[in-house]
């Protein structure tokens, strides 16, 4: 038989273990109702981001939107207006200065042109009409009208069908990184590849320029708008340069999941 002494060993040890185990078991449901107090934190931080970034990208389609109006309705109205009045002078002038107002006339029909071109492709409306492929096409045409620059548009794949808000957005990320090519990158040479796979759209925008070194280079804001856009779509993007090599563009869109 136990003495008392080893009764009361054993009771006092049990309750040490019993108090343990009730301090773990409480300290366990702490730290796991913080963890989902935190997760919890980050999803609502989360989403409070994407409604921020979404509104952003709203005005900033609103304004292209805008912009595109005025380029259509008032300054394509003004070149059309200067145009006609040329053709209505040129019958008064002497050879020579017909010559020189054919010459003005064929500028400023030029002009109308790109004008135009450009206001579709500022106004997400067209872009929704038009989807990506033919939005992307009409900019490849409009680079390849400047002359100074041969650009390609290769498609692969079956086409498949992908949610318009998402088919603008994947259309301004590579219109940021083709304007950006045209201004910084001294490239004679732009290609674009769109890849239709069962899951995924697959899409490659390289430039042939002098590129940059991604180590000493800062990150801008145009590279943090395009992330910005992708992380919406749930797509990923990544950017690779190399200096004297030009750079590199890859975005991954996950088809079905978006479309459904």
């Amino acid at each position: 038989m136990f003495d008392n002494t080893t009764i009361m060993v054993i009771i006092t040890t049990l309750t040490v273990i019993i108090l343990v185990i009730i301090i773990v078991v409480f300290f366990s449901i702490f730290q796991n109702r913080k963890i989902k107090f935190l997760f919890e934190q980050q999803e609502i931080q989360r989403r409070f981001d994407d409604e921020i970034i979404k509104s952003q990208l709203e005005t900033q389609e609103q304004t292209l939107q805008n912009i595109s109006w005025e380029l259509h309705d008032n300054i394509g109205q003004l070149l059309s207006v200067a145009n006609m009045q040329i053709n209505i002078l040129k019958p008064k002038m002497s050879l020579e200065q017909q010559q020189l107002l054919n010459e003005t006339s064929e500028i400023i029909s030029k002009s109308l042109q790109e004008i135009r071109s450009l206001s579709k492709l500022l106004n997400p409306e067209v872009i929704k009409n038009i989807g990506l492929v033919d939005a992307l096409q009409l900019e490849i045409d409009r680079f390849n009208r400047l002359n100074f620059i041969e650009a390609t548009l290769i498609i692969k794949g079956e086409t498949q069908p992908i949610d318009q808000k998402d088919e603008i957005i994947l259309f301004r990320i590579l219109q940021e990184f083709l304007s950006n090519s045209l201004k910084h990158s001294k490239t004679n040479k732009l290609e674009v590849k769109i890849n239709y796979e069962e899951n995924l759209l697959m899409i490659e925008a390289r430039d042939f320029g002098v590129g940059f070194n991604q180590e000493e280079h800062k990150i801008g804001s145009g590279l943090i708008n395009m992330k910005s856009r992708a992380t919406l779509i749930n797509a990923k993007i990544e950017l690779l340069a190399e200096k004297n090599k030009g750079v590199y563009l890859t975005l991954t869109y996950p088809l079905k999941e978006n479309h459904a």
